[in-house]
């Protein structure tokens, strides 16, 4: 599960960065700089609506994150992270590690669907992070990079809509409070890529959990054909109202 969130967590250091080494233009810059290196990191679309920064008080905020779904699946995003907001320690700006009070991600949505041919939309951008990874860039310039000690991180009010191509329908599901608290503390701080680690764990986590108990699983790695052919035995006019029950079995309504 490594870097699966890394757009969350890097995006974000994007953002807290800015405060320490940009002057002028610095929401334009930051926009411009987490949807770049966002779409390269996610081999997909990555979108900001809006950026503010406030210098004085050490606070940022990220309005309207969006992570384009893979290709290959109906929805437009996979991810539409709400609102993300920071405070930073403005005694430690000009410090390595930078001290991060709070970091807070509100309202995020999450599609998780599988397609016709019976993959998922997670699977596909765990394989987009995972391959052409830079591990080997990033050590190499480990001095440099800005570390961060974050006091509290908290992601809240996540659902997931659940989307099943071969049953046609969706449904979606309350994902639990994330708390973590002291990122980075006990190794002197972290970096962006290791923030990530550690959110997307716990992200995925709930995800996948949150996911299985409603027996989404059973329907990874089937195609939408034999998902059908399973449910309607030979087929017939029963097909679709067997279908439908299936999927209320399976979402619990």
């Amino acid at each position: 599960m490594k870097k699966v969130l890394i757009v969350v967590a890097a995006l974000v250091v994007v953002a807290v960065g800015a405060l320490v080494y940009v002057g002028a233009n610095l929401d334009s810059i930051v926009k411009e700089a987490i949807q770049t290196y966002g779409s390269e990191a996610t081999k997909t679309a990555v979108r900001v609506d809006s950026v503010k920064l406030e210098l004085k008080n050490g606070k940022a905020q990220i309005s309207g994150l969006t992570v384009a779904n893979p290709a290959g699946f109906t929805d437009p995003d996979i991810f539409a992270l709400g609102v993300i907001s920071t405070k930073v320690d403005i005694a430690s700006i000009n410090k390595n590690p930078i001290i991060i009070d709070e970091i807070h991600i509100g309202a995020p949505t999450v599609v998780y669907e599988i397609n016709k041919s019976g993959v998922s939309n997670i699977d596909v951008l765990k394989k987009n992070l995972g391959v052409g990874g830079s591990d080997k860039s990033a050590a190499s310039s480990g001095g440099n990079q800005v570390k961060m000690i974050i006091r509290k991180l908290v992601v809240e009010g996540t659902s997931a809509k659940v989307r099943i191509a071969a049953l046609g329908k969706d449904q979606t599901v309350a994902l639990p409070r994330i708390v973590m608290t002291d990122i980075g503390k006990k190794s002197g701080g972290a970096t962006a890529a290791e923030v990530a680690t550690q959110l997307s764990g716990r992200m995925l986590s709930n995800i996948k959990g949150s996911v299985a108990k409603i027996g989404v699983d059973k329907y990874l790695g089937k195609s939408a054909d034999a998902i059908k052919a399973q449910m309607s035995g030979v087929g017939g006019a029963g097909a679709t109202d067997k279908l439908g029950g299936a999927l209320k079995g399976m979402l619990g309504n």
